[in-house]
């Protein structure tokens, strides 16, 4: 006879029998599997030791970056002559004797067309007539402010002393007297030409 409190074999043997048998019968009707006591026990303590669960704000608004400013047209004028940085001192300094070269060009090709009064024309050291191609090749390669060798041409004239012929010229349409003043003031001290005649048009002295 068996202790009491104890299960023997066969009662162990009868139990699991009868388990199967209901879970046979279960199967056939189709209900799912009855969990065992510890399996039930084991889920529990798990469900207990979880962590709760954090709720989590609502997500913010995007935040996006504020867009760049669109960069500022270029200034007409000065910034198209120049290419260098903002307030460069070589281009600012010498902006005001380029802009009179650039200027004093453009009206050498008014005084080209009116022969009468503007007879005479001057370059540096050469005193030629108004109608020499030299004079006219000079002042007619002066383009208009349209021009593309206007660009970045007060830098080269500042930085490097250079003159385009497209947007400047030394070549001077003069009147009778403005050329007898020229050949006085590039007349020396004792009498001495420090000019020279041209010698393809070969002007008369005014």
């Amino acid at each position: 006879m068996a202790r009491r409190g104890r299960i023997s074999s066969r009662q162990r043997a009868a139990g699991e029998a009868a388990r199967r048998a209901a879970a046979a019968v279960r199967l056939a009707e189709g209900r799912p599997p009855r969990p065992r006591q510890y399996a039930a026990a084991a889920t529990a303590t798990l469900e207990a030791q979880a962590p709760a669960q954090v709720q989590l704000p609502a997500p913010a608004r995007e935040v996006r970056a504020p867009e760049a400013a669109p960069a500022p047209a270029p200034a007409a004028g000065l910034s198209a002559l120049s290419t260098c940085a903002a307030g460069c001192p070589l281009c600012a300094g010498s902006a005001e004797e380029f802009h009179a070269l650039r200027a004093a060009s453009l009206a050498q090709r008014e005084r080209l067309g009116d022969a009468a009064r503007y007879p005479y024309a001057a370059a540096k050291t050469a005193l030629h007539r108004r109608d020499c191609r030299e004079v006219r090749q000079a002042v007619e390669a002066v383009e208009g402010d349209d021009s593309p060798a206007l660009r970045g041409a007060l830098t080269g004239y500042a930085h490097e002393g250079t003159v385009d012929a497209r947007w400047g010229t030394p070549m001077r349409l003069l009147e009778a007297g403005e050329a007898a003043q020229w050949v006085r003031e590039n007349t020396g001290p004792r009498g001495g030409a420090r000019y020279r005649l041209c010698r393809v048009c070969t002007p008369e002295l005014p």
